[in-house]
C-alpha cells in the first residue's frame, strides 16, 4: 500500500504545551504547518501537568529573562487567544526544611531581585499567614513536617493545561493548521545534507523545517539521525483528590527540589527503573481538587503507567505537610516521562549541521515560557532570528559533567 503525502512549510512532532504554541504561531503568521504526535492531542507530560505558571524556581543564570517575559505574557493572553484558558494568580512557597535548603534558597534571592521577582524567605511562625492549611498549632504527630521558613512569591499563577492547548490549538485551526493524532514518526528524510521531511506510520510528511517538541521522546528520534543528545527523563506520578471545601492560596513545593536537583537522575540502566520516591508539589484547581506530587523514579520506560509505590510515595509526602487533607478521597492516579537537563536549561533552536531541524524541548517549568516559545520559534522559521537569546539553549552545547 502506498504512503499517505502531506506537504507543509513546517512540521511540528510532539503536541504538548510547547508543540501546540508553536505550531499555532507558525500557522498564524501564514506558515502552511501540520502537527503530529504519536498519540493523542495534546499530549505527552502536558497531559499529566499541574499548569503552574512558575516563576520564582526559575534557573538563574541564563533563563531569567525568557520566564519573566513569558510571564509577563499571561496579562494579555486570553485576549490573544480569544478564550479562557482558566489563568488565575497565584502564589508560590516553597518550604524548607533544612539548614543547607535555607542556605540555598537565600543565595537565589539577590539573581530573584535584580531580574524583578520580588520573592522573599518568610520565618516558620508566620507560613500560616500565608497558607492556613499549614497552621499547625493543634497538631501533635512528630510525623509532621513543620518547615523552618519558606521562599514566597505572590506573583505566580495556574492554567486548565487541557484548555491551555486547546485555546491553541483553535488559533492555529483557524489558520490553517493540519493536526494528525496517532501519528509516530518511524524515520527522516535528508536530500542534500538537509532535513526535508518525516515518515510516520503510513504517511510521509516533506516540510521545510521540522520542529521537534517531543519531550522524554526526543533522544529515541535523535538516535535516527545519528544524534546522541542529552535528555534523560524521570517517570513522574501524581495524585488527585475529590472536590474539597478547604481552600490552597498557594502552589506548595519543596526546596529540596534545589537540593537534589536530579542528583543521579540521568544514569538508569536500560530497562532497569529506580525505586520511586517523593518530593512534594501540591496544588489546587481552580474547582478544588487537589493534585498531590509528585513521585519520581529513574528510568528508561517511556510508559505512562502508574504504580502503587510512587502513589504510597506521594500520599506519604503530603501528610507530612498537610495532614488536614487526610480524610479526602484519592479519585485517581498518573503518571508520564518528564524530560529534564543536566543544566536545567532546554534545547531550544536550530541544530548545528543539519538545516531544516530546530529542537524545542525539556524545560523545566514549561507553561510560564509556552506564548513566548511558540512566538519565539515561529519568529526564527519566518526570519531566520528572535527576539531570544538561543545561544545558551543551543542543542549542541557541550553539557556540564556531573
Amino acid at each position: 500500500m502506498a504512503s499517505a503525502a502531506h506537504t507543509c512549510d513546517a512540521l511540528v512532532v510532539g503536541a504538548g504545551y510547547i508543540g501546540c504554541a508553536v505550531a499555532a504561531a507558525l500557522a498564524a503568521a501564514g506558515v502552511r504547518t501540520a502537527l503530529l504526535d504519536r498519540g493523542p492531542i495534546p499530549s505527552g507530560a502536558s497531559r499529566a501537568n499541574y499548569g503552574n505558571v512558575q516563576v520564582q524556581d526559575a534557573e538563574l543564570a541564563h533563563s531569567l529573562p525568557m520566564v519573566t517575559a513569558g510571564y509577563r505574557r499571561f496579562a494579555t493572553l486570553e485576549a490573544e487567544l480569544g478564550c479562557s484558558v482558566g489563568y488565575r494568580r497565584v502564589g508560590s512557597l516553597l518550604l524548607i526544611e533544612t539548614a543547607a535548603q535555607q542556605q540555598i534558597m537565600a543565595a537565589r534571592l539577590p539573581t530573584l531581585h535584580a531580574a524583578g521577582i520580588v520573592a522573599e524567605l518568610v520565618p516558620a511562625e508566620h507560613l500560616a499567614e500565608l497558607e492556613p492549611l499549614l497552621d499547625y498549632r493543634r497538631i501533635a504527630q512528630d510525623a509532621i513536617l513543620r518547615p523552618m521558613a519558606a521562599c514566597y512569591h505572590a506573583d505566580e499563577g495556574q492554567v486548565s493545561p487541557f484548555q491551555f492547548m486547546a485555546a491553541f490549538l483553535r488559533v492555529g485551526r483557524r489558520h490553517g493548521l493540519a493536526v494528525h493524532p496517532h501519528t509516530e514518526v518511524t524515520g527522516f528524510d535528508i536530500a542534500g545534507g538537509r532535513l526535508v521531511g518525516v515518515r510516520a506510520s503510513a504517511e510521509r510528511f516533506s516540510a521545510g523545517v521540522t520542529i521537534l517538541t517531543t519531550g522524554a521522546w526526543t533522544p529515541r528520534l535523535g538516535r535516527l539521525l545519528g544524534r546522541d543528545w542529552a535528555i534523560p527523563h524521570v517517570h513522574g506520578q501524581a495524585l488527585v483528590t475529590e472536590r474539597s471545601d478547604l481552600r490552597l492560596n498557594n502552589h506548595l513545593s519543596s526546596a529540596a527540589f534545589f537540593e537534589a536537583m536530579h542528583a543521579g537522575e540521568g544514569d538508569a540502566s536500560a530497562g532497569e527503573t529506580r525505586p520511586a520516591s517523593a518530593v512534594l508539589a501540591v496544588a489546587q484547581t481552580a474547582d478544588g481538587h487537589f493534585l498531590l506530587g509528585e513521585a519520581g523514579a529513574s528510568t528508561e520506560d517511556l510508559g505512562a503507567h502508574a504504580t502503587g509505590q510512587g502513589q504510597a510515595a506521594v500520599a506519604r509526602e503530603v501528610m507530612r505537610v498537610l495532614p488536614v487533607l487526610a480524610r479526602l478521597r484519592v479519585l485517581r492516579g498518573w503518571a508520564a516521562p518528564v524530560a529534564f537537563t543536566a543544566d536545567s536549561l532546554p534545547f531550544l533552536g536550530p541544530v548545528r549541521d543539519l538545516p531544516g531541524l530546530i529542537l524545542a524541548t525539556a524545560f523545566k517549568s514549561t507553561v510560564v515560557v509556552t506564548p513566548l516559545v511558540g512566538d519565539a520559534v515561529a519568529q526564527w522559521v519566518c526570519t531566520g532570528r528572535t527576539d531570544l537569546d538561543l545561544t545558551p539553549f543551543s542543542p549542541d552545547r557541550k553539557m556540564a559533567v556531573e
